[in-house]
């Protein structure tokens, strides 16, 4: 697939990565011995008892509501029947300081586990006075935030903010799993990760229009939600526990509220969008560049003519990808029970000659249904792509659907598209003019289409195709698929129509017989070449041009945007250049080289196998 992306990380548009990173030390108790005691009469106040984890661990004076206090005892217990894990440990009249300045990071999110049996507890973060009282009545000091989860037999309080130092205990309080975690948000999505448990935004909390956070680069506010039949509200959102729904991390839960993310400050240009959501109920809104919200079902949104929507049932969830060749600023969405993460953002620029369905959205179905027979479906590099009717062995025939699907089980790259009773028609640029055509396809079952140049269809098997005289195709199984060759020896080729009716297609590349010289765009100063061989085990060999002396570099991605290797750094002259890179100590996967100069950036796609 001839495909530039300038902005692209893991999986883009079949399911986000996870785009946070976490280290983590934590205070658990099971290097001790289970009857151990400690404090009054065995310790001194301020003691540090063990150290676990770099996390050095005191016993510390208890303060009383009302005044006075007391140093207590506390003792390692057996916490598999609360916490369901073994040590423990129980305060009585004491508390047990934790220093998390040794660990090396300063930890943004400090969790642990009680169980409360009575009497006060006493909570100190950061140095502060103590709190004296019932913990979910605790202030906490500037820039920190303390959320308490109901976990059934135990509790569990995180506090969001740097956390330095944590000073807790009780009368009666039972204390586990005390750790210290760095989040950072490393992705190109907004995913709510940084923000604390439970916070909510919106009436009573936020002026709409108010932006509410910012994860790289993309601006989020909270916006008027509309109703269907008119009217509307400014309702509430809040951050939840995402792993029912997405299998990771926290979420946002909407009721009768938009958030708007907003891409002008974003790194890059935006063509493509997506986010997964769970809908409990009630209507959505969507609006995208500013555009009035359509209110009603996701599936019956019809976006602008420039773009494409797909939507892909995850199970717990459904994943939707919006994609097209215009620029998106800003999207807008909702709902009254509605729950939404990984909203994603980047850019896809596709240079080459061919149809490979990279800028479709994941999902996007055409024909019957969905677009009048013989219409336009969408256009990439110049080629316009119809639907068309598909006609049957023996007579008669049926306008059915096609559906954008991944396409990497089958050709190892990128997406691909699936034909049930349809055609594809493909119309060819005649400048500059082909002569031949390629294009890729796997065939599951029934028969299938062909046709060139607006000659009557071949209908049976694509591998006994009869093609008008003049025209001749040949096959060659590259594997898990095939690869058909159809050449014209009279004249140029204008038109490609091709279909089946459990068939799949990708990689519609018209060419001319050119040289080697022609392979570079006279107008650029540089041009990139697909590498050799691709997929491959261990080398290949990248070509590019150049037409006149420029600085320039070529760098190996992998799927997440991480450099792997720089092949090139340096000014180069007028000629023909080919790079090798060694990938025998890389992990398998698709990879993305990337030439720069100072005005221009291309980028390719090559599979490692």
């Amino acid at each position: 697939m001839k495909l530039r992306l300038r902005f692209l990380f893991g999986m883009m548009l079949i399911m986000p990565v996870l785009a946070f990173s976490q280290n983590q030390n934590c205070v658990d108790f099971e290097t001790l011995t289970l009857g151990t005691n400690y404090g009054n009469g065995i310790n001194a106040q301020g003691e540090v008892i063990f150290t676990q984890s770099d996390i050095p661990v005191s016993v510390e004076y208890f303060e009383w509501t009302g005044g006075g206090g007391m140093f207590g005892t506390a003792n390692v217990m057996d916490g598999t029947s609360v916490f369901g894990t073994m040590n423990s440990m129980w305060t009585n009249n004491i508390n047990l300081g934790f220093d998390f300045t040794g660990i090396g990071y300063v930890p943004n999110r400090v969790s642990f586990d009680y169980a409360d049996f009575g009497g006060n507890e006493n909570i100190s973060v950061n140095g502060e006075p103590i709190f004296a009282g019932e913990l979910d009545m605790a202030p906490m000091p500037p820039g920190i935030s303390m959320v308490i989860t109901n976990m059934g037999t135990y509790m569990k309080a995180t506090l969001y903010g740097p956390v330095t130092k944590l000073i807790v205990g009780g009368q009666e309080f039972q204390l586990d799993n005390i750790c210290a975690m760095l989040v950072e948000d490393t992705g190109p999505c907004v995913e709510f990760e940084t923000l604390p448990m439970g916070q909510e935004y919106g009436n009573g909390f936020n002026l709409q229009g108010e932006v509410i956070l910012t994860e790289n680069g993309i601006d989020v506010s909270v916006e008027y939600f509309d109703w269907l039949g008119g009217g509307g509200t400014f309702g509430n959102c809040q951050v939840i526990d995402g792993t029912s729904y997405f299998n990771t991390g926290q979420a946002m839960w909407t009721s009768n509220i938009n958030l708007k993310f907003d891409f002008t400050n974003y790194t890059y240009t935006v063509n493509w969008v997506s986010f997964d959501f769970y809908d409990g109920g009630g209507e959505e809104n969507f609006s995208l560049n500013g555009q009035p919200n359509f209110v009603g079902e996701i599936e019956d949104w019809m976006l602008p003519p420039q773009f494409t929507l797909g939507i892909t049932d995850m199970g717990t969830y459904k994943h939707c990808v919006i994609s097209g060749n215009a620029v998106i600023t800003s999207f807008q969405f909702g709902g009254q029970e509605y729950a939404i993460d990984n909203i994603c953002a980047g850019y896809v620029d596709d240079p080459g000659d061919c149809v490979d369905f990279e800028y479709l959205a994941m999902g996007a179905t055409f024909g019957d249904g969905f677009d009048p027979m013989g219409s336009m479906i969408f256009e990439e590099n110049d080629i316009p792509v119809f639907v068309e009717w598909f006609e049957w062995v023996g007579g008669g025939g049926t306008f059915g659907n096609c559906h954008v699907i991944d396409g990497d089980p089958t050709y190892g790259t990128g997406q691909a598209m699936w034909t049930s009773n349809i055609n594809l028609r493909f119309e060819v640029p005649t400048y500059p003019a082909s002569t031949w055509i390629t294009f890729d396809y796997s065939d599951f079952g029934g028969n299938e289409n062909i046709g060139v140049n607006g000659h009557p269809l071949f209908v049976g098997e694509i591998s006994a195709a009869v093609l008008p005289a003049g025209f001749a195709m040949s096959i060659t199984n590259m594997g898990a698929y095939n690869q058909a060759t159809i050449q014209y020896s009279d004249g140029i080729i204008t038109e490609l129509v091709i279909g089946g009716q459990e068939f799949t297609i990708d990689n519609i590349c018209p060419s001319r017989n050119v040289g080697v010289d022609d392979l570079y765009d006279e107008n650029k100063k540089v041009s990139l070449g697909q590498n050799f061989p691709n997929p491959f085990s261990s080398h290949t060999v990248i070509p590019f041009g150049v037409t006149e002396t420029t600085d320039i570099t070529l760098i190996v991605y992998d799927q997440l945007g991480r450099e792997v290797a720089v092949l090139a750094d340096a000014a180069f002259g007028p000629g023909d250049y080919e790079l090798n890179w060694d990938a025998s100590t890389v992990t398998k996967g698709i990879y993305f080289y990337q030439l720069r100069t100072g005005t221009d950036t291309q980028t390719r796609k090559m599979l490692v196998e």
